[in-house]
């Protein structure tokens, strides 16, 4: 039998060794953690680029028409070969008007861009169009179309939008003299009158004249109207002849209420 003082200098060494050893596995598993802890933030996972946004850009860098311009820009995509269009919206950037490609297949295809101005400093406004072909290949991600210009290359056509105040009636008429374009929109379905007359005179002489005016037959379902071919004749004598005064006058009326509606417009030379 230990006496009191050798039993409590046995038991103060076992419990001295105990905290020893507890202390040296804490001291192990700290270390490990540590070690873990340290691994991990060493192994950094393998992080996948970012898939590149597939897009058409409407470069308006050096254009005419400037971002702050547009009221509303359309596109129309066409794949060759295919009977199905697709249209979509052109939303504005800095200096550009940009939509996504992701969803078009590889092939040829055509843009047909329609883009619409708020009234300008003489007080119209203005639509211009273009149709401008690209190739879409497996490693196509952007395609970029420049924006009009003064230059009469480059593709755009600008033509003027006239309208009634709310917008019930809109006619479009090209800026260029020899173009026989027209356009006729309407939403009312009063309007059953349609009549357009084009005229060019040399002093007080008449070069040429033309005069459209639409059978019962329109407009329909779609209250649009136009054609690029009924002033053909018209605008093929005023390219070769001399004139002083070129005028377009577009008639929307009713005629049971003799409500007509006239939008002119003028070239002078």
């Amino acid at each position: 039998m230990l006496n009191r003082p050798l039993f409590f200098a046995h038991y103060f060494i076992l419990v001295k060794k105990n905290i020893m050893i507890r202390s040296i596995a804490g001291n192990f598993f700290l270390v490990l953690a540590v070690t873990i802890i340290s691994c991990s933030k060493t192994t950094n996972p393998i992080t996948e680029p970012a898939p590149t946004e597939k897009k058409i850009i409407i470069n308006l860098v050096n254009s005419i028409v400037k971002t702050e311009d547009i009221d509303s820009a359309n596109i129309v995509f066409k794949k060759q070969g295919s009977l199905n269009p697709l249209f979509q919206r052109l939303i504005k950037g800095t200096n550009t008007l940009e939509t996504t490609i992701d969803g078009l297949s590889v092939g040829e295809w055509t843009a047909e861009l329609d883009l619409y101005t708020r009234k300008q400093a003489d007080g119209k406004s203005y639509e211009h169009i273009a149709s401008k072909s690209f190739a879409i290949t497996s490693g196509t991600s952007i395609v970029t179309i420049n924006g009009p210009t003064l230059q009469t290359a480059d593709g755009w056509k600008k033509r003027l939008v006239l309208s009634t105040s709310d917008n019930d009636i809109v006619v479009i008429i090209p800026v260029d003299v020899t173009d026989p374009y027209f356009e006729i929109r309407t939403k009312g379905l009063q309007w059953n009158f349609f009549s357009i007359e084009r005229t060019a005179v040399s002093g007080t002489a008449v070069v040429a004249n033309k005069k459209w005016v639409c059978n019962n037959d329109c407009p329909g379902n779609d209250r649009l109207i136009y054609n690029s071919n009924e002033f053909i004749p018209f605008t093929d004598i005023i390219k070769t002849s001399s004139w002083t005064r070129n005028d377009i006058v577009i008639s929307v009326g009713n005629l049971q209420n003799q409500q007509i509606n006239d939008f002119v417009h003028e070239w002078n030379f």
